[in-house]
């Protein structure tokens, strides 16, 4: 792409705003660990996208401190699509392809390709000189699969081998019209994509990416298209291994995440990973200005359930973001919609980050399953096989509790191995709502409402995070 809570719960974060524990501005609850932290912990890839702004080298210095430091997955907007790359027949760009790759490898990010065959974003040259012309469009298609691919082995974890080839119609098929790969060689040119991509790195995870996935598995929807044709693929020996759900969505879009986890659940029988690659929930763009702070909690509590969804289905690995700051988004200028992203336009973190980071502590590492091998998440800095481990450059150790141990009983918590150990509670969107000192080994809860909190208890460098019920 260019480019649920209970009503008691809800009502007891609207009442934090009410009364002002919950302030008007954004505020990072986790100012001391990362969501990189956390994914690396559970063997999963969360990132988001260098823009343009970036490859252009037109970009706040915040920006790609707190994209290194956050993520751990990185794919290009635009600068790895077909017209970006080989721009003139076979004569190929791979300047700001490289400045991406550079930069993942230098701070230990894994690295997505996109996009290798999509109907958009086609040098113009290919329809100008070889519309209609099969032969001459798969020879096209093949040399630039085969240059691209071969260019990047063993750098690039994971390609878009086909974008988008799905029609926008209520009974789902390939898209047939605007599509000069289509209008040319029929659907014959996905199942070649994916060999020739296949051919040119055999280590490469392939996928087929699109957007409206989220919108559930009924009949002739593009989800139920799409898992027949991954059935038909892996029945071929077509070397498909992950489909990607784009995910564009708006807050009103309640009932996505349990789609998208139906949707990989479908996967998984297939032997299929399922990636959440473009995620943004924005809201519409005539309420710039207008949002209020239930409105962000909304928003992170969508972010949150899709995060949840991510970690809870094992065969899920990357949870992509199509941007980091709401100051650089297609949003407004291409979808209609406006911030939708986890950091506002003077970088800071939203309510949405704090979901996630709030979701990622509910998920202790060792319940979260992986599809990836335990391999790919060791620090190291060799990454020739094109799945890097995490940097030491980037990244700071999570704190590990050694000796401390939580017990809640009614409203009172328990606190062994500590003697002066610090606690702070937060609500299920990652904001603070309690903050008390150990000093007896137990504090009391009273003043809590019912519902469901994390709680964090620190001593020293020693930390410990655990998700709680008051009944």
């Amino acid at each position: 792409m260019k480019h649920t809570l209970s009503f008691s719960r809800i009502a007891f974060s609207a009442a934090l705003i009410s009364t002002g524990i919950i302030g008007t501005g954004f505020s990072n609850a986790f100012a001391d660990e990362t969501i990189r932290d956390l994914a690396k912990e559970r063997h999963r890839f969360i990132g988001t996208i260098l823009n343009s702004e970036w490859f252009n080298d037109d970009i706040e210095p915040e920006f790609e401190e707190i994209h290194k430091t956050q993520f751990n997955v990185v794919v290009a907007e635009n600068e790895m699509k077909f017209d970006a790359t080989e721009p003139n027949e076979n004569e190929f760009n791979f300047t700001k392809g490289d400045k991406m790759v550079e930069y993942a490898l230098a701070n230990g990010i894994r690295v997505r390709g996109h996009a290798l065959a999509w109907h958009s974003q086609v040098a113009g040259w290919v329809s100008s000189n070889y519309a209609g012309q099969k032969d001459k469009l798969l020879a096209v298609l093949k040399n630039h699969i085969e240059k691209v691919v071969g260019h990047y082995k063993g750098q690039v974890a994971e390609w878009d081998v086909v974008n988008e080839a799905v029609n926008d119609d209520y009974n789902a098929d390939w898209r047939s019209t605007n599509s000069v790969w289509y209008e040319g060689i029929g659907a014959e040119f996905l199942d070649s994509a994916f060999v020739w991509a296949h051919a040119a790195d055999p280590n490469a995870e392939l996928c087929y990416n699109d957007y409206s996935l989220e919108w559930g598995l009924r009949e002739g929807s593009k989800a139920s298209f799409v898992v027949e044709q991954v059935k038909r693929w892996k029945a071929n020996g077509i070397p498909i291994t992950c489909v990607g759900t784009q995910t564009h969505i708006e807050i009103a879009h309640e009932t996505t995440p349990q789609n998208v986890r139906a949707l990989a659940k479908a996967l998984a029988e297939l032997d299929v990973t399922l990636n959440i690659t473009e995620l943004d929930i924005g809201f519409p763009k005539g309420s710039a200005g207008k949002l209020t702070d239930a409105d962000y909690a909304k928003q992170g509590h969508l972010y949150r359930q899709f995060m949840d969804v991510f970690l809870e289905e094992p065969n899920m690995g990357e949870f992509v973001i199509w941007g980091l700051t709401d100051a650089h988004s297609w949003l407004d200028e291409q979808q209609g919609k406006t911030e939708g992203l986890l950091y506002d336009k003077n970088y800071k973190p939203k309510p949405a980050y704090d979901s996630i980071m709030v979701s990622l502590k509910a998920h202790p590492a060792s319940e979260v399953k992986s599809p990836y091998p335990e391999s790919l998440f060791k620090d190291r800095m060799d990454c020739q096989t094109g799945n890097c481990g995490d940097s030491t450059i980037a990244i700071k150790p999570a704190a590990i509790a050694t000796h401390l141990s939580m017990q809640i009983a009614g409203r009172t918590l328990s606190i062994a191995g500590a003697n002066a150990a610090k606690v702070d509670v937060f609500d299920v969107q990652g904001r603070p709502v309690f903050s008390a000192k150990n000093v007896k080994g137990f504090v009391k809860l009273q003043d809590l409402a019912e519902g469901l909190y994390m709680i964090r208890v620190r001593e020293g460098s020693a930390s410990l995070t655990k998700r709680i019920a008051i009944r």
